[in-house]
C-alpha cells in the first residue's frame, strides 16, 4: 500500500487502487497498443500489482507502529518470491497474453535480486514468454511496445497516488517508455497535471482514484491496522491530465 502524511493523519492507497488508476490512464492510450487483444493488455495493466496485500503474511507497520509504505524496507526475499509466483500463476490461468506482460513487470521488479529461487523463477518466466509470443504470433518488438505502455501507466499512477509531483510547477520525469520517449509531469493546479510530451488521444481528460484517511497515528499490530482501514470511509480524488 502507498502511505503518505496527511493533515488529518495518514493517506492510504491500496496497490489495487493504484493499478486500477494505471488501467484508467491506459484506456486513453488505445492508439499506443495493438487493437487485437487490447482488453488483455489493459487487464495486465490493472492486474500487475495484485496479491501485494496480505495482513496475515506481511508486516505493514514500521518499528514505530506507523503504517509502512511499500517502498520502505520490511519485507523479505521470501515474501517477494511468494508474491511473484502467486501473481504469475494467477495470470497463467487467465491469459497467456496477460501473463507475458505481467511476467515482464515481475522481472523488472526483481531482476536485481541475487537469491537463487528468484533467479530460477525469472529464467522460467523468460523461457515461457517465448512460447507465449509464439502462441499469439508476436515478436519481441511488439512485446516491448506493449510492456512500455504498462510501464508508463504504472509509473504515472504511482507518481500521482504518491503525491510526488513538486508543488512549484517543476517537471518530474515519469520514465523513458512508450516510443522510446522520456515523459515528464508537472502540477498545473490542485488535481490538474500536465504531461509532456503529450501522448494521449484527447487534449484533456479526467480520471479518479479512491483513498482512505487514518486519523490514528500509531497501531499496536497488523490486525489493528487492518481493522482501522476497514472502518475508514472511502474518499474519492479526481484528477485532470492535460496538454
Amino acid at each position: 500500500m502507498l502511505v503518505r502524511h496527511h493533515e488529518k493523519g495518514w493517506k492510504i492507497i491500496s496497490h489495487y487502487t493504484h493499478a486500477l488508476l494505471a488501467g484508467k490512464i491506459g484506456c486513453h492510450l488505445k492508439d499506443k497498443m495493438p487493437e487485437f487483444h487490447r482488453l488483455e493488455t489493459l487487464t495486465a495493466i490493472i492486474n500487475h500489482d495484485d496479491y501485494l496485500v496480505d495482513f496475515d503474511e506481511t508486516n505493514y507497520l514500521t518499528d514505530a507502529g506507523t503504517p509502512r509504505d511499500f517502498m520502505m524496507e520490511g519485507g523479505g526475499a521470501k515474501d517477494d518470491v511468494v508474491h511473484a509466483k502467486t501473481l504469475y500463476n494467477e495470470t497463467l490461468q487467465k491469459s497467456q497474453w496477460i501473463s507475458m506482460l505481467v511476467s515482464r513487470h515481475i522481472e523488472f521488479l526483481y531482476q536485481d535480486r541475487s537469491d537463487k529461487e528468484m533467479q530460477l523463477f525469472l529464467k522460467k518466466m523468460y523461457r515461457k514468454r517465448k512460447e507465449q509470443r509464439r502462441l499469439y504470433g508476436l515478436n519481441q518488438e511488439i512485446e516491448n511496445q506493449l510492456y512500455s505502455v504498462l510501464r508508463f501507466c504504472d509509473r504515472l499512477s504511482l507518481i500521482i497516488c504518491g503525491d510526488e509531483v513538486p508543488m512549484t510547477g517543476r517537471k518530474l520525469e515519469i520514465n523513458k517508455s512508450i516510443d522510446d520517449e522520456t515523459y515528464f509531469v508537472s502540477l498545473v493546479d490542485e488535481g490538474k497535471y500536465c504531461i509532456e510530451p503529450w501522448l494521449f488521444l484527447e487534449n484533456t481528460f479526467e480520471v479518479d482514484y479512491e483513498y482512505k484517511i487514518l486519523e490514528q497515528a500509531k497501531f499496536s499490530s497488523n490486525k489493528e491496522l487492518e481493522q482501522g482501514l476497514a472502518k475508514a470511509p472511502v474518499r474519492l480524488q479526481k484528477i485532470i491530465l492535460s496538454k
